[in-house]
């Protein structure tokens, strides 16, 4: 039993290898600014690779970057229209 443990055991890090190497293979195809509001975004700035927010389009094989007050913007924005949607579910009404 102990020997099969392992065997899945080194699986899952050997995909989760996998699956990081891919990813940063996407690390070049990061823009050089906001999606949104073009602030520039300096790649080897540690502190800008730490606090902006990174979506990966693996199918389109594009990394979109988003700086940190429109990332929150757009999570603000997402959140409302949550609970729009929720109250409209609960009261019945139309949402449009």
């Amino acid at each position: 039993m102990g020997s099969q443990s392992r065997k899945v055991q080194r699986n899952k890090e050997k995909r989760a290898k996998k699956d990081l190497q891919k990813k940063l293979g996407m690390f070049d195809r990061l823009g050089d600014e906001c999606l949104i509001c073009q602030e520039p975004f300096d790649k080897r700035s540690k502190e800008q690779v730490k606090s902006w927010f990174v979506v990966v389009r693996e199918a389109q094989k594009k990394a979109n970057i988003y700086c940190p007050g429109c990332w929150g913007k757009a999570q603000e924005m997402i959140e409302g229209i949550a609970k729009d949607l929720n109250k409209a579910k609960q009261g019945g009404e139309n949402v449009d």
